[in-house]
């Protein structure tokens, strides 16, 4: 066993989220200074430090796991329309509610249906399949073997709010997305969890979350987009606040079922 080997081990979730950062941290500088985008495939750093971890830790067994919750959709068909409408049903909210604060809305928005569509598919491929199974898959479940699912949420919503640093210092993102990190952290641990801990259903929230930024966006202007952030920040919040008032600290009432080794779909 070489020295390098011996830290991972001892180590894993420190290693993991060193790649996790330095990749994404290195690959979004570059990518400001040569305006290449291909520099912004290092967005796939958590993916990658969860397979080489996993590897080095729980080896081929460990691997198979890893891989397996990314293409695990055999889930309660309900989980899916979960992934996909809720993210919807929060923007809408969001958005009634800018309206009614008095945001300027946009009377004739125009979208690119083919643009949004593709870019569904960028995020799908790489955004989602970039940070879900290190973090979800890898870090997330590796908390919840010594922590409650809350406080394990909590925990990697840190980090990963953390991973988010140069696009709020860029502002690419608002640093107010912060408290979407963490609220959101939380509904993709309640999502996990009730899908016997299936990254493909977090991956398809994050893909739909996304997708919804590009049709809501357009129509608010001025102000107004500010507003809507605040009050996506409120939805989120309160969505993890209800999911926690309803389940416990758990965030879920099923039998526990998802820390076991996943080896098939």
């Amino acid at each position: 066993m070489t020295a390098i080997t011996s830290l991972v081990r001892r180590y894993p979730q420190a290693t993991f989220w060193v790649i996790a950062w330095s990749t994404f941290f290195f690959g979004y500088y570059m990518y400001l200074r040569s305006g290449s985008e291909l520099w912004q495939l290092l967005i796939l750093g958590p993916f990658v430090g969860g397979a080489l971890v996993t590897a080095v830790v729980d080896g081929r067994s460990g691997l198979k796991s890893y891989f397996g919750r990314i293409v695990r959709w055999r889930v309660p068909i309900k989980w899916y329309a979960v992934a996909i409408l809720l993210p919807l049903l929060l923007r809408l909210c969001a958005f009634g509610l800018t309206v009614l604060s008095g945001a300027e809305t946009v009377s004739n928005p125009q979208w690119d249906w083919g643009a949004i569509a593709f870019d569904a598919v960028l995020v799908f491929f790489i955004i989602a399949l970039g940070e879900e199974p290190g973090i979800r898959g890898f870090s997330l479940l590796r908390f919840m073997r010594g922590y409650s699912a809350l406080l394990a949420s909590l925990i990697v919503g840190v980090l990963h709010a953390i991973w988010h640093l140069p696009l709020y210092l860029s502002g690419d993102e608002p640093v107010l997305n912060i408290l979407i990190v963490l609220a959101g952290a939380i509904v993709n641990t309640w999502l996990f969890k009730n899908t016997g801990g299936s990254v493909l259903l977090n991956m398809i929230m994050h893909t739909s979350v996304n997708l919804w930024v590009g049709i809501f966006n357009p129509m608010v202007s001025g102000a107004g987009a500010g507003q809507q952030v605040i009050w996506m920040v409120v939805m989120y919040v309160a969505a993890a606040v209800i999911l926690v008032a309803a389940t416990g600290p758990n965030l879920t009432r099923r039998e526990e079922t998802v820390l076991q080794p996943v080896g098939t779909v």
